[in-house]
């Protein structure tokens, strides 16, 4: 059994949080505007609805089974072959995204602050940064959360009231600008695959009870969607649809609005800090979540030697795409619609599947008599 340690409900809350609003950094929210216009807050609205659905989902799995995690669970539902299966699906998906967001925050870096920087150092420095991490384990990965959360939220709260006195209200209409059913359609399958509750579960025995990892989850997709909703209407507001979409790193291009007269300006590099931070928990959290599985599945003592191994193919897959373009739409093209087997299916799958067959209490053997 792999010894993960335990963390507390603030630890949880961080760890699921800063998971949860890693995207807000890329070019998401554009993508949300371009899809549904004056109408992406009501899309992201619906997205964190069916998001908290989802967790609540998978959490109910995991209160069926308190003294497992989702792998062994969905060993003991489908058996050792379809149970296996079924797990190496989940470590794939961790790896996938591992691959793709290295990349994306690699060439991200490369457009805000470092031009000049080769790209494939600064992978290799957020890969050997989500190694080093991933190594010292999740207890000091949900410390680091917990005292990064601080400054993470300070610097959102921050930028987003420096920027309300450049908010045009007439941006905001007209309010039904495209047709619900349309933007619903498209919107639905690329935007709601989310992870958390997948990293949830995997990491359910450190949460010390099922309680707290229902309540921080919850808590933390229901914060983390009220700043994902602020900022597209933010975005919406300030530049209007039409610039909003241009932009490919929304975050930076809001955060560069700011500046105290002649004196504080090129604020970005600032901010750029908070988005560093939760870049480097979020592709440690990634990369342990699918170590863990995979020393799991094949019933290892410590997931640590794995950690090269995965490490190394997550930084092949990521240098395979040839430009950014190609990389977002392997991701929200191809990704997001397969991604919902492993976030969304399979759990409900198993949950189904646990609720015809009740799960059966282990026998514990008495020691006989001496005579």
């Amino acid at each position: 059994m792999i010894r993960e340690g335990k963390i507390g409900f603030t630890e949880g809350f961080a760890l699921i949080f800063i998971s949860y609003i890693s995207k807000i950094f890329l070019v998401e929210p554009s993508l949300q505007i371009e899809t549904a216009k004056n109408m992406a807050w009501l899309l992201v609205l619906f997205g964190v609805l069916l998001t908290l659905v989802e967790f609540w989902i998978i959490v109910s799995l995991m209160k069926r089974h308190k003294n497992s995690t989702i792998i062994e669970t969905s060993e003991e539902l489908l058996g050792p072959y379809l149970g296996i299966l079924c797990s190496l699906s989940f470590g794939l998906f961790f790896i996938v995204e591992e691959a793709i967001l290295i990349r994306r925050y690699a060439e991200t870096l490369i457009m805000a602050s470092l031009p000049e920087t080769p790209i494939s150092v600064v992978m290799v420095i957020l890969t050997l940064a989500a190694v080093i991490s991933c190594y010292y384990g999740i207890e000091a990965m949900a410390r680091v959360s917990r005292i990064s959360l601080t400054f993470i939220l300070l610097g959102i709260v921050v930028l987003f009231v420096a920027v309300t006195g450049y908010i045009h209200m007439t941006n905001f209409y007209p309010l039904w600008s495209v047709e619900l059913v349309k933007p619903l359609v498209e919107y639905l399958p690329r935007f709601i695959i989310f992870s958390e509750g997948l990293l949830a579960v995997v990491l359910f025995q450190t949460f010390g009870s099922w309680q707290n990892c229902r309540s921080a989850g919850l808590l933390a997709i229901a914060c983390g969607g009220f700043i994902r909703l602020s900022l597209v209407v933010l975005l919406i507001l300030t530049f209007g649809v039409e610039i909003a979409t241009e932009k490919s790193l929304p975050f930076f291009n809001l955060s560069r609005l700011v500046s105290l007269g002649s004196f504080f300006q090129r604020a970005e590099s600032v901010f750029l800090l908070t988005w560093a931070m939760v870049g480097f928990l979020k592709l440690a959290l990634n990369m342990y979540a699918a170590t863990v599985i995979l020393a799991r599945i094949f019933r290892l003592p410590d997931y640590r030697p794995l950690i090269w191994v995965v490490s190394l193919l997550c930084f092949s897959l990521s240098i395979i795409p040839k430009d950014l373009s190609a990389v977002i739409a392997l991701d929200v093209g191809f990704f997001k619609i397969w991604g919902i087997v492993p976030t969304i299916i399979l759990p409900i799958l198993l949950l189904l599947v646990s609720l015809i067959r009740k799960p059966g209490k282990k026998k514990e053997l008495e020691p006989e008599p001496v005579k």
